[in-house]
């Protein structure tokens, strides 16, 4: 038998060396041999279509895998589904599929409510002739609405006044329906920590998300909190609340004072505080941001103080306190007035974290030009007095001379600062800003709140206390708050003086409506001889 069979495909194999057609005529002749007739096979990978979860009213797609194993071509020929409920689709497919091949037949799940578990059978048709109908079990879950929100809560951390933050909310939904958000409610101990985005009902599509947003802008100390709550259509978790906390750091306070001071002193240690005052050119002004804090009760990291505004031509610059430099804490200083004019002071403190205080009036120490200055200047290198009479005063009247208590009338060298008016205050009293010796000058007297009933009379005399010997030309200029309002003599070199001479420049007359001063020039009157004006005694 062994030998017939061995003998029948040796004639096999020799037919097969002939014509094709003579080959597929006789090979069914070869009764039991290992070649089989030409035929295609149907396989589907997987077996099962499981979708698991879809999002309803949508397409959910599957792909699976149409093998063919056999050795003709497999020919796709319709499709069946039990039930035929339109739930379970074939969304695209072959029409045939290559022996030995493969090809891809993508099905649709169309879930049309939530939470329902949908079930059926795929019948493939083909010319498979021992599987003309392959069943393929069909398995998917309508999707259900699922809220999450990233970050689970809010921190905006510390935050400084002055500046704005922003932190975001995303709201996402993982699950596969739509999410329906009807009502967004924000609640927060402050004003400060606000909920940004106008809200109306929205619906959120399943993998998707929407994004809102927090703003922190704080001006109250302390700790500010809120609760973000959230209503929407999910069925495990209708109402979900987000924490929100932030912390504000409130910038420092900046408080400036200043004062009339003396070279030296620390601050406005004993002196009369105030945040606008007047001085003439050399006074100094005193400095003081001790009183400056910070609203967390933590110790200020800085001072500084800044010149906002001078006058054109001044280089003053603030004088810190040796020991405040030390500790780079410079809360007290002073400044020298070198130009006559308007200064701006601003104190800048700074704390822990940096921040700056914020630019207040209570942060700016003002200073202007006094009311009324007189200015004398002369051309020599020689000693030139200026002499400054209240109205009914005699010139040589020096009182005391002890400066605040004396009532001199003659504001000069020997009488630098009397007490003329208001014995209670300094303010409204004149004071001699500059006492020259051995320059050209000038010699200065200010004064603020000058009287308006009678003239001040305003006089040189060339002292010459170093025994120069030769004339000299002298010239006043007189000032209503800061601005040249006569020049006595007007034009010229100036007025002639010879040693020990005293000369009547002008008269001043002070106008309380208008805040205004009229000069009279007395160029034309005649020096006198008095040299006993230099004396002390």
């Amino acid at each position: 038998m062994k030998g017939r069979s061995h003998e029948r495909r040796r004639g096999c194999r020799r037919l097969a060396l002939g014509a094709s057609w003579v080959f597929l005529s006789l090979l069914a002749a070869c009764g039991d041999d290992t070649l089989s007739e030409f035929q295609p096979r149907i396989e589907v990978e997987p077996e099962r279509a499981d979708f698991g979860v879809g999002v309803v009213d949508r397409d959910n797609l599957l792909t699976l895998t149409v093998k063919n194993q056999g050795t003709a071509r497999l020919l796709l020929t319709g499709f069946r589904f039990e039930p035929d409920s339109g739930i379970f689709e074939v969304h695209q497919a072959p029409e045939g599929v290559a022996a030995a091949a493969t090809q891809p037949l993508v099905l649709s799940f169309i879930p049309a409510a939530p939470k329902v578990e949908y079930t059926g059978t795929l019948f493939v048709l083909s010319n498979d002739p021992a599987e003309p109908e392959l069943a393929i079990p069909l398995s998917g879950v309508g999707g259900i609405r699922n809220i999450e929100v990233f970050p689970a809560e809010i921190d905006f951390g510390v935050v400084d006044e002055g500046t704005v933050a922003r932190r975001p909310l995303e709201i996402r939904n993982t699950g596969g329906d739509p999410l329906v958000i009807s009502r967004l409610v924000f609640t927060s101990t402050s004003v400060d920590l606000r909920f940004e985005t106008s809200f109306a009902q929205v619906t959120v599509p399943a993998q998707t998300s929407t994004t809102v947003s927090f703003r922190y802008s704080p001006a109250d100390l302390g700790r500010d909190t809120g609760v973000l709550t959230i209503d929407s259509n999910d069925e495990d978790e209708p109402r979900l609340s987000v924490p929100v906390r932030a912390m504000a750091n409130l910038a420092p306070l900046a408080v400036a004072w200043g004062c009339k001071t003396e070279f030296g002193q620390v601050g406005c240690d004993g002196r009369e505080r105030v945040r606008r005052t007047t001085l003439g050119l050399r006074d100094r002004v005193g400095l003081d941001g001790r009183d400056s804090a910070d609203p967390e009760a933590r110790p200020l990291d800085s001072y500084r103080w800044v010149l906002v505004q001078r006058p054109a031509g001044s280089s003053a610059a603030v004088f810190h306190s040796t020991e405040d430099r030390q500790l780079r804490r410079s809360a007290t200083g002073d400044l020298e007035i070198d130009q006559t004019g308007s200064y701006d002071l601003r104190l800048i403190v700074k704390d822990a974290r940096g921040l700056e205080s914020f630019d207040t009036p209570e942060s700016h120490v003002l200073i202007a030009p006094k009311d009324l200055e007189v200015f004398l200047r002369w051309d020599l290198a020689t000693d030139v007095d200026l002499h400054f009479v209240r109205p009914g005063g005699i010139v040589g009247d020096y009182g005391n001379r002890q400066a605040r208590t004396s009532t001199g009338s003659d504001c000069s060298t020997y009488n630098r600062a009397p007490n003329w008016n208001r014995p209670e205050t300094e303010l409204d009293d004149p004071s001699l800003d500059i006492d020259v010796v051995e320059a050209r000058g000038p010699e200065i007297v200010s004064m603020d709140f000058p009287q308006s009933n009678g003239a001040y009379l305003v006089y040189a005399h060339y002292c010459d206390s170093r025994s120069v010997g030769v004339p000299t030309n002298v010239r006043v200029e007189v000032r209503v708050r800061g601005v040249v309002v006569a020049t006595v003599p007007e034009s010229g070199p100036g007025y002639a003086l010879a040693s020990g001479e005293l000369w009547e420049a002008a008269r001043v007359i002070w106008d309380p409506i208008t805040s205004m001063a009229s000069v009279t020039d007395l160029s034309g009157t005649s020096p006198v001889l008095r040299p006993s004006l230099c004396r002390t005694q």
